[in-house]
């Protein structure tokens, strides 16, 4: 499940924007092919076919995305895949210049931050048209990539944002770890106090990450806010900001997290390099599919917390499920059947599950979880099981993010470095926020 990615690279898509700009600067919807406003049959599902593929990757991911695609097309040989793996760096700036000329992949590996980038505008296909997919096993993961009713994305398998605690030294504080279904954020500043004050200063309370994902749980705590509405507009009020920053100001003053240097440096380390990753802090807030790379990194008991809550109640506490990444189509595809019944092969086929298992998120279908489950390692099979201990509190589904947006989980992360090191108040750094991603949404319009 653990990925080589840097640790911003797990849970953002702040880079690679060459996407966003390219698009932009094409002025118009990329030209669609003839599938785009129809509805794709099963008919043309193993007719022949030369299909690309890209996806950014690992040589974990891409050793069994080869044997996946191999065992397919040697099932059905009139299909051909030409694989175009890439690096999250430099996928995004390839995939925009590919979809400006005309020559984009059929089948895309999406990530979240992009849907609407590419789906907005006309570069991706309405999954929903294609009889190949059997969406019916992923009907509640479907949402996710649903933007102004067309599915433009099938999450590949899910994660949910957790605060990894790390159990060893917890015993080595002499800290009891919380009861996480009821904890409050006050609760949350008590302990990391508590561990950071029991290890003598060996090691503090917490590290923070300060992304959007933060800031999307806090407004759904405090009055079922969304940083975006369903209509792709800011979504939060300029109160809910202000009491974020003030949290976020709160914990730095505190000492018992990251200091003001090592905030920035430990947003963008590599896994084994974070505060975490060292051993100089005890909770990391992290996404579910990390906890093998940091308990590998760190040596730790690492268990896996639900977030705090404003109203000490975990069915409260705003957590999501997020997509790991998305199968979309582009739109200029010729072969979308064919293409879609390989997508297909990937969301649903035991078989494919057995290879990938959950590198690619937790997979939805019921039957390949069931085959998946038993394979993991110990540490994957935290993550799992903290999916499942929180399916049932799940009730916040974040609308998809609007064009112009993909880099706002970097721009959260400034503001907040602006209250952390006084250059702004918490009341200031809210109203320059809302101002500066209202900006990025009206721009990209």
């Amino acid at each position: 499940m653990s990925q080589q990615l840097s640790r911003r690279q797990f849970g953002l898509a702040v880079t690679g924007l060459g996407a966003t700009f390219l698009l932009a600067a094409c002025g118009t919807s990329a030209t669609p092919g003839a599938a785009s406003n129809k509805s794709i049959s099963t008919a043309d599902e193993f007719k022949k076919a030369s299909l690309t593929f890209a996806f950014w990757g690992n040589p974990v991911r891409n050793a069994y995305t080869d044997q996946i695609i191999k065992a397919y097309t040697a099932a059905h040989p009139a299909i051909t895949v030409a694989q175009q793996p890439g690096e999250w760096a430099t996928y995004w700036t390839k995939l925009s210049t590919q979809v400006a000329g005309g020559t984009a992949p059929d089948i895309i590996q999406m990530d979240q931050a992009y849907i609407a980038e590419y789906g907005g505008r006309g570069a991706l296909l309405d999954l929903s048209k294609v009889a190949t997919i059997d969406t019916a096993p992923l009907k509640s993961t479907l949402a996710a990539g649903t933007l102004n009713g067309k599915l433009y994305g099938i999450p590949t398998g899910n994660n949910a944002y957790a605060i990894g605690a790390n159990k060893t030294l917890f015993d080595k504080a002499g800290v009891a770890l919380p009861d996480d279904k009821t904890w409050t954020w006050d609760d949350f500043l008590s302990i990391c106090h508590q561990l950071t004050q029991g290890s003598g200063g060996k090691f503090r309370g917490t590290n923070w990450f300060g992304a959007d994902q933060e800031l999307k749980i806090w407004l759904y705590q405090n009055g079922g806010e969304q940083l975006y509405t369903a209509s792709g507009k800011l979504g939060a009020s300029t109160d809910n900001l202000t009491s974020f920053f003030a949290f976020v100001q709160k914990l730095f003053a505190s000492g018992d997290g990251p200091t003001k240097d090592e905030y920035a440096t430990d947003i963008a380390a590599a896994v084994q390099q974070t505060l975490f990753g060292t051993n100089k802090v005890a909770m990391e807030w992290m996404w579910s599919n990390q906890v093998t790379a940091y308990q590998q990194a760190n040596g730790g008991d690492v268990v896996l917390l639900r977030i705090p809550s404003a109203a000490g109640s975990s069915a409260k506490n705003g957590v999501y499920f997020k997509p790991s990444m998305y199968w979309s189509i582009s739109s200029q595809s010729k072969a979308p059947a064919q293409a879609g019944g390989l997508i297909n092969d990937f969301l649903n086929s035991t078989a494919a599950g057995a290879l990938q298992l959950a590198e690619r998120g937790v997979p939805a279908n019921p039957a390949v979880l069931a085959v998946v489950q038993p394979k993991l390692s110990a540490t994957d099979q935290i993550g799992v099981n903290y999916l499942e201990s929180i399916k049932s509190e799940v009730t916040n589904v974040p609308p998809v993010p609007p064009k112009g947006t993909s880099t706002v989980a970097a721009v959260v992360q400034r503001h907040e470095q602006d209250v952390i090191f006084g250059r702004a108040t918490p009341a200031a750094a809210a109203a320059a926020f809302k101002t500066e991603v209202e900006g990025l949404i009206s721009s990209a319009s």
